[in-house]
C-alpha cells in the first residue's frame, strides 16, 4: 500500500518538513489575512512586554548590586568602628526575587565571663 506523498510547496500543516519551524510557518500562512494581522500584533505585544520586563530585572539586579556593596561597607566600618555587639539587617529586591541578608556580632567574652563569675559565686555560697 502505497501512502500518498505531499506535493512539493504544500500548505498542508500535517505533512512534517526537515525545518524545525516549517508547521508553524505552514499554519501561519493558512490563517486569513485578518488573523495573521491581528497574531502580529499579539506578538508584537508580548514581545514589548518581555523587553520592558527585562530591562526592569537588569536595573533591579543593578541596584541590589549597589545596595549589597554599600551594606558590606557599612558592616566593616562598623566593625572598625566598634567593639559592641551589633545586627544588621538588609532585604534587597534583585532580578529574579528577594534576598535577605543578616550580619551579626556577639561579643561572646562577656557572658562567658558573667557566667564564671556566677559560678564563682554559687561555688562560694554553697561550698560553707
Amino acid at each position: 500500500m502505497n501512502e500518498p506523498t505531499p506535493k512539493p510547496g504544500s500548505t498542508d500543516i500535517t505533512t512534517r518538513s526537515s525545518s524545525s519551524g516549517s508547521l508553524l510557518d505552514s499554519a501561519f500562512q493558512s490563517l486569513p489575512q485578518e488573523q495573521r494581522q491581528k497574531l502580529v500584533e499579539k506578538a508584537l505585544e508580548k514581545k514589548l512586554e518581555l523587553d520592558v520586563e527585562a530591562i526592569r530585572a537588569e536595573r533591579r539586579h543593578e541596584q541590589s548590586g549597589a545596595d549589597m556593596h554599600n551594606t558590606v561597607r557599612q558592616v566593616r566600618d562598623l566593625e572598625s568602628s566598634t567593639k559592641s555587639d551589633y545586627t544588621v539587617r538588609a532585604s534587597y529586591e534583585t532580578a529574579s526575587g528577594n534576598t535577605n541578608v543578616e550580619v551579626k556580632k556577639s561579643n561572646n567574652t562577656t557572658i562567658i565571663v558573667v557566667a564564671v563569675v556566677i559560678a564563682i559565686v554559687f561555688l562560694i555560697l554553697f561550698s560553707r
